[in-house]
């Protein structure tokens, strides 16, 4: 009887530790005071990127977006999210399947027709021989970036997540816009961070430890700004203002981690992705860490002058 209570109470802790969703940090431009909304763009490779991938984050947005305080005194605009897609994934002859697929998948996620584009350039085609020209990606996406007024891009790290070579390829070409910008705010840029395969594949781990350490570093700063006043309050000559104002200027890395509702909206999204779904597929959205965690690290380039 102790162990059937005690074996609830875990399941229960669990369960409770799932529901909700959870982020820490911003992917959005803190100093930027503007009545118009932050414009946010996602650039993924092929059709399933954006739910095998990027869910937690698209949710995350979509569900709460950030609102700017309008200092004329109008009604706040909340950010909008876009999405940009570099190919139909054409590999296999099933390019026109596959780009009604991630229509439908997008339909799910909840990003809105007007913002959503998809390629089918012979330029950029689905291969794993080949890698995409770098250059020519700047030049696709410095498009978009500058017909939408995009102020937040995000897409792969250097390393791709899954390896993809066009996946890599990103990155770079993105680099190149933003080094290339002319105007005083560039869009930033984010990269979604891969982890070592040690940890990819975790399952229902991925949240929970991802949580735990977004709860206890919350714990921590506030322990420490705690310290802080206690001591400027004694009259503790000690702590410098520079030192406080470095730690209240101390970036915080963006996380974007799933409910349980997220994931099975993100179970939803990959469904509509038929063609995809064979049986390793079905593992990895089972198993898969980017179903329920995404962490995110920013791209600091310098523009020119």
């Amino acid at each position: 009887m102790f162990f059937s209570s005690f074996h609830v109470l875990i399941l229960s802790i669990v369960i409770a530790a799932l529901y909700r969703p959870t982020k820490s940090g911003d992917l959005t431009t803190e100093s930027l005071v503007t009545t118009q909304p932050q414009r946010i763009l996602l650039v993924t490779a092929h059709p399933d990127d954006e739910c095998l991938f990027f869910a937690p984050t698209i949710l995350g947005l979509v569900d709460h977006p950030r609102t700017f305080d309008a200092s004329d005194g109008k009604k706040n605009h909340k950010s909008e999210l876009y999405s940009l897609c570099l190919s139909v994934g054409d590999a296999d002859g099933l390019g026109h399947i596959r780009k009604e697929e991630y229509e439908k998948s997008l339909d799910v996620l909840g990003i809105k027709d007007r913002n959503r584009m998809t390629l089918d350039d012979p330029y950029l085609q689905d291969s794993l021989e080949e890698s995409w020209n770098i250059d020519y990606i700047a030049d696709v996406v410095a498009d978009f970036v500058i017909s939408h007024n995009i102020t937040t891009i995000l897409s792969f790290d250097q390393n791709g997540v899954s390896n993809h070579p066009n996946h890599k390829a990103i990155p770079y070409g993105i680099q190149r816009v933003i080094s290339a910008y002319t105007v005083y705010h560039p869009p930033k840029f984010y990269v979604l961070i891969t982890v070592p395969l040690s940890i990819k594949y975790v399952g229902i781990l991925a949240p929970l430890v991802a949580k735990f350490d977004i709860y206890a570093i919350n714990i921590l700063n506030s322990f420490k700004d705690r310290i802080t006043l206690f001591w400027e309050y004694s009259g503790y000559t000690g702590t410098s203002h520079s030192s406080v104002g470095a730690k209240q200027n101390q970036e915080v890395m963006p996380v974007f981690v799933s409910g349980i509702s997220d994931y099975l909206v993100a179970l939803q999204a990959m469904h509509q992705h038929w063609s995809q779904l064979v049986w390793f597929r079905w593992l990895n959205v089972m198993f898969s860490r980017y179903m329920w965690v995404n962490e995110w690290a920013e791209v600091k380039l310098q523009t020119r002058e």
